[in-house]
């Protein structure tokens, strides 16, 4: 029937040979890297503290950039989109760096996909407006319809620069979170990124403008609170020098 369809003498390109497939190999998503909302070099950068996995590890959210405003509409329209239970569930097995819709603390959140584990059947994710890692069953994770990658991610990843915690372990205690917490609630922080981590994430400088006690050098204030250790360099002397933006409030 195929031959009736396509003569030999028309088509000869068409052998009608079978053919052995090659077995199939999970793909894993490429991002393109301008849906990532980054931080910009050489100047101060306008952020808000979105999520702090650790002291000297946050992400931040840039509210002065013009795609900002559209981050609220589109959470309100995953959480209608995916509260239907028809929604199409991820393939199974999951590729690593799959990007997806992931529910989590009462809605709906772009994420990547960074593990899988079989035996829980929870998957290891990042979320990618807001930051922030989490293990989350994989019946709560669905396909990303296109329209919703249009918006760049929202959560820029970063690391306080110069800065080691003074425990051995690296961990740091609740009062270091709750200095961060306290600086940087409701405020608008300046940062700069000084250098990059081996896997290209930006080594930051965070300066605060305090009502009560002027410019607050982050960074530093880890330090000076007996949290952490400095590593000094001349890229950070400089920025320290020049500091934030002085018209500011």
């Amino acid at each position: 029937m195929i031959r009736e369809r396509f003569p030999l003498r028309k088509y000869s390109e068409i052998t009608l040979e079978q053919i052995e497939l090659a077995p199939s190999v999970a793909t894993v998503s490429l991002i393109p890297d301008h849906l990532y909302l980054k931080l910009v070099e050489g100047v101060n950068n306008d952020t808000v503290l979105s999520c702090m996995v650790a002291p000297d590890h946050l992400f931040m959210q840039q509210p002065t950039h013009p795609s900002y405003p559209a981050l609220s509409m589109l959470t309100r329209s995953m959480d209608s989109c995916y509260s239907s239970t028809h929604s199409p569930l991820l393939p199974y097995p999951i590729p690593e760096n799959t990007v997806c819709a992931a529910f989590s603390v009462d809605s709906w959140h772009r994420a990547i996909v960074l593990s899988t584990d079989d035996e829980t059947k929870t998957s290891y994710v990042k979320f990618l407006d807001f930051g922030g890692y989490a293990y989350v069953e994989n019946d709560s994770l669905r396909q990303i319809r296109h329209d919703f990658m249009l918006l760049p991610f929202q959560a820029a990843e970063c690391f306080l620069s110069n800065i080691k915690s003074k425990s051995e372990n690296g961990c740091w205690p609740e009062e270091a979170y709750s200095l961060v917490a306290a600086s940087t609630r409701g405020r608008i922080i300046y940062t700069q990124i000084a250098d990059y981590t081996p896997d290209g994430i930006p080594l930051v400088l965070c300066f605060i403008v305090l009502p009560d006690r002027g410019v607050v050098f982050l960074n530093r204030k880890l330090v000076d609170e007996g949290f952490a250790d400095w590593i000094e360099n001349e890229a950070v002397a400089e920025a320290e020098v020049e500091g934030p933006p002085v018209a500011v409030l």
